[in-house]
């Protein structure tokens, strides 16, 4: 767990005082370190660079961190190295950002950090100003290791390290037919770089079927699926590029995937007839190892993802929230295999009724999970035995410091208030 804010850790002497030449490199990183003394010192005083940067800088905030990349080359080198960068990453503490989305214009986007069951107060990481029009409307953000990805319902795609600052705008993927979709972001294990991925409509046609009973029209989709990648050792010229992949076997839908450790999930229309009659849909596996995707069944509980429904992920686990009513959630959690074996976890019932949504997400505390009703209540569920925690109502109780002297609460205003599982990371976005 980080203990970075840590003051006297940051002023120790042997840190400001030794001398910093190139030419050593640390068994660890294989980057150029600044040297000490001489292996043949016996000074008691001798700290290996190795526990410098590997057991004592390591633990600092990145705050601290980004200061300390401007002592020398070789300091900078080694903090921007990928070893160091992943290091800090694992001793991260895990907590939350929350980035409010108001249903009214607005011209800053802002996202705050958050202690759940620690303080009631959030505090100001990032602001970003858009113009002229303000900030586009933007479905539940996605995190992973240390970036906040925002993805927004006509197309773009933003990515931001609320820890170091850095705000990126993807560049602009395929056309599609259908404006709103929504776009998958998480870690490739195999190459050790980040992907995002996003699907697109090509065309749709409309076949009347008469076999069927009271007549109607089944639609169907010319569908595309294509990924960006950055990190590892992406280079400068592929690194956030869309490229196609293989196109999806169903038309996926307008709904927040899933990442879990080498795969994206989505849910997908398998059929359809119209009037807007849903006949049944499917969840689509894509790889990201071989970049293919695999048919996967719903859980026995539901043959479509419904309105009020979403899939998550606890552990390294798919999950399926099932609201089977406004006062109940089932928790199916799947078995990653070839078939995806679902099993009922656990059913909840909700303190308040959910008038959309309740989300689930994973929590720092082994066998329980935190759920969001409608964006505005926080609770913690315990998943041994069902019962609720409320840690905080959002409208009500959350205090959002601006960092200028002034915390506001938001109050009665409709207002989303997405909680997002965060830790920081010293991660860049753009290649170096």
């Amino acid at each position: 767990m980080l203990v970075g804010k840590n003051n006297d850790m940051m002023m120790k002497p042997p840190i400001s005082k030794r001398p910093c030449r190139r030419g050593w490199k640390s068994p660890e990183s294989a980057l150029p370190l600044p040297s000490g003394s001489s292996s043949s010192s016996s000074s008691s005083s001798f700290i290996p660079d190795e526990i410098i940067f590997f057991e004592i800088l390591v633990l600092l905030p990145v705050k601290s961190l980004l200061c300390f990349q401007a002592v020398c080359k070789s300091w900078r080198a080694t903090l921007t190295s990928t070893p160091f960068v992943r290091r800090h990453l694992e001793l991260s503490r895990s907590t939350m950002v929350v980035v409010p989305r108001k249903y009214q214009a607005s011209r800053f986007l802002n996202i705050f950090s958050f202690q759940p069951g620690e303080s009631k107060c959030a505090e100001l990481m990032v602001r970003k100003e858009f113009q002229p029009y303000g900030v586009p409307a933007f479905s539940i953000p996605l995190h992973c290791v240390g970036l906040i990805l925002i993805p927004a319902l006509m197309g773009k795609i933003f990515i931001c390290n609320p820890a170091t600052g850095e705000f990126v705008e993807l560049p602009p993927g395929s056309p599609s037919l259908l404006h709103e979709h929504r776009v998958a972001f998480g870690f490739d294990p195999w190459s050790g770089a980040y992907k995002v991925a996003r699907h697109f409509i090509r065309s749709y046609r409309d076949i009347p079927q008469m076999d069927v009973e009271e007549g109607g029209t089944i639609r169907e989709y010319s569908c595309g699926h294509e990924i960006l990648t950055f990190g590892g050792d992406v280079g400068k010229e592929e690194a956030l590029v869309w490229k196609a992949t293989v196109d999806p076997p169903y038309p996926i839908k307008a709904r927040t995937p899933i990442c879990l450790p080498g795969a994206f999930f989505w849910s997908a229309l398998k059929s359809m007839l119209l009037p807007a009659k849903v006949i049944s849909n499917v969840i689509l596996r894509f790889s990201l190892l071989d970049e293919t995707f695999t048919v996967h069944p719903n859980p026995p509980c539901s043959d479509y993802l419904g309105g009020n429904d979403s899939l998550s992920a606890l552990g390294e686990k798919l999950c399926y929230i099932h609201s089977t009513s406004p006062w109940e959630i089932s928790v199916w959690l799947a078995e990653d295999g070839p078939n995806l074996a679902w099993s009922l976890c656990r059913r909840v019932c909700l303190p308040i009724p959910r008038m959309l949504l309740a989300f689930a997400c994973a929590s720092t505390e082994r066998d329980k999970i935190s759920i969001t009703v409608d964006a505005c209540i926080l609770l913690r569920c315990d998943l041994r035995d069902g019962s609720l925690e409320e840690v905080i109502n959002m409208p009500r109780d959350m205090l959002y410091d601006l960092r200028n002297g002034r915390k506001i609460n938001i109050g009665a205003l409709f207002v989303a208030h997405y909680t997002v599982p965060y830790v920081e990371s010293l991660l860049r976005i753009r290649p170096p």
